[in-house]
């Protein structure tokens, strides 16, 4: 994320990925509504396709209720009461319209209407029935003519048939939309593909696609389909009525998205994504401060400190990241790192001089993780120098979070050869309990003794007693942040082995201290420490 947040950096870029943002979302709202709505339109025609079967049916099911019901009224006889019974039918039943009797060779007997026979909707082919689920009622094409004329005949008995005359034209598809009609057809199919009746557009509209959606319903008692073909545009216009209003919507609502994605991208990064952006880039780099022996002065070693050093050129302090690191787990990688940017600079001078050593801070929960010993024997081992002259210092920030896997790791460290340093050692989590257990091999006392020794009597007792716990104990002592020769005098009165501190110098990177080890052996000891440093050495580029 960090990365990409650095490729976002420049506000145009942001400008432009808001931008399409909200286009993107804008049209993908407008895609979803009309597909909703589209789909919504595709349900309600599905309806409406059932809808027109059902009416179908239910004109059906009147006719041969009626029919039922003449039965037993001797409608057979054909008399003049017959006849009237007959036409007050057609005169009140709107979807009927005739009514005849067939003889046991289906010719006409009689019909409500005496032009039954003239009109061609009489003594038609009886073997071209179309029968129903229900016994004994047959569907007839009468005039083929897609006049949505047919009949229903109901077999009273071998000699009689009762036969309806119906025309569902005029009720059928009286419930269709006028935007669906004129984009639309409906036909009612009688049997296998016999069109009874027909609902065509009277023109064809201009807003036709030519690619037609079919909807087919299928009667379950009667030998009827409803089938519907309705131009596709259908589905994305009708019902359309706020569509204006969607897309304003649409629009709002995606550049309110974009606007919120250009907020949330000009955000600055989190200080942990910060950390994240500069361990990618590599930012984070040793510097080295030289330990030196308190009796002779010599340098004899250095503890390589982390520095950040930005692409800008900034040095950030590690008081600033170092404890926000820890916190965040990423110490671990970024010790790895400085590890070895230190261990490939300092190769040259660890391999020609076999006492000088370098030491790395450790954070115990670093220590103790399953894959510090393999990785730290792997780093050191590419940089090609001794284990022996690696110095691992366990800071005391951090308590340890499994005191006996320490003391295991401890162990088979220093089997390896490496040595370990107690860092801090008097105050925080490094007391006088981890000198006994941990079975360190050198002993670093806290600058806050340093400070008072040779000035303040408990402040010297202290260091004498940890001198000779670590003595007593075959370790070695170094003393953190000497700054005076008052200092110096005291700690060597004190049998302190090493020491570390601006009386040397500051922290380096690696060409200033390259370039202090190397003058040190041109420069005698002379009177004092003071004349250590080549004069007008340059220690403004540490932090």
């Amino acid at each position: 994320m960090s990365g990409i947040r650095e490729r976002l950096r420049p506000l145009w870029v942001r400008l432009i990925l808001g931008a399409l943002v909200a286009l993107v979302f804008t049209s993908a709202l407008r895609a979803t509504y009309g597909a909703i709505h589209r789909n919504n339109n595709i349900a309600q025609l599905e309806e409406l396709n059932q809808r027109t079967l059902q009416r179908a049916e239910v004109l059906v099911d009147y006719a041969v209720e009626t029919l039922a019901d003449l039965e037993t009224s001797g409608l057979s006889s054909c008399d003049n009461a017959a006849l009237k019974r007959i036409q007050q039918i057609s005169l009140y039943r709107g979807s009927i319209k005739d009514i005849q009797v067939l003889d046991a060779d289906h010719g006409l007997m009689c019909a409500g209407n005496a032009l039954s026979a003239e009109l061609g909707v009489a003594n038609f082919d009886f073997s071209a029935a179309f029968p129903a689920i229900q016994e004994n009622i047959y569907f007839h094409d009468i005039t083929r003519n897609n006049s949505g004329i047919f009949g229903v005949a109901l077999h009273i008995s071998k000699d009689t048939t009762y036969l309806a005359v119906l025309n569902l034209d005029s009720l059928l598809f009286g419930i269709f939309p006028e935007q669906v009609r004129q984009r639309a057809r409906a036909d009612l199919i009688m049997g296998e593909g016999v069109e009874v009746a027909s609902q065509i557009p009277d023109k064809i509209s201009t807003a036709t696609s030519g690619e037609q959606i079919e909807f087919v319903a299928n009667s379950e008692r009667y030998p009827l389909e409803v089938s519907f073909s309705v131009d596709a545009t259908v589905l994305d216009t009708w019902n359309f009525e706020v569509k204006n209003l969607a897309d304003e919507i649409s629009l709002v609502l995606g550049l309110i998205f974009g606007w919120a994605l250009l907020v949330y991208l000009s955000r600055p990064a989190s200080f942990v994504q910060q950390l994240r952006r500069a361990l990618l880039n590599g930012e984070f780099v040793p510097f080295m401060q030289p330990i030196f022996d308190i009796s002779s002065g010599k340098i004899v070693g250095c503890e390589v400190l982390m520095r950040w050093v930005k692409v800008d050129g900034e040095v950030v302090a590690p008081f600033s990241f170092i404890p926000t690191a820890e916190q965040s787990g990423l110490i671990v990688p970024m010790t790895r790192m400085v590890m070895v940017d230190a261990l490939e600079k300092l190769a040259p001078r660890l391999n020609s001089d076999k006492n000088f050593k370098v030491a790395f801070n450790i954070v115990p929960v670093d220590l103790v993780s399953e894959s510090f010993e393999s990785q730290v024997c792997k780093i050191v081992k590419d940089a090609g120098v001794s284990r022996g002259q690696v110095v691992l210092e366990i800071t005391e920030r951090q308590e340890f979070p499994d005191k006996g896997k320490a003391i295991s790791t401890i162990k088979k460290l220093r089997n390896l050869g490496f040595r370990i340093a107690l860092d801090d050692t008097g105050v925080g989590h490094n007391g006088l309990s981890n000198v006994q257990q941990l079975g360190a091999d050198i002993i670093k006392i806290d600058k806050i003794f340093i400070d008072r020794v040779g000035v303040d009597a408990s402040a010297t007792t202290i260091v004498q007693m940890l001198v000779r716990l670590a003595h007593e104990l075959n370790m070695r002592t170094v003393a953190e942040g000497v700054e005076t020769e008052a200092q110096l005098s005291a700690l060597d009165a004190c049998n302190v082995d090493e020491g570390q501190g601006f009386l040397v110098s500051k922290p380096l990177a690696f060409a200033g201290f390259e370039k202090l080890v190397s003058e040190q052996a041109f420069c005698a000891w002379g009177a004092g420490i003071k004349d250590f440093a080549p004069k007008g050495f340059p220690t403004t580029d540490a932090a």
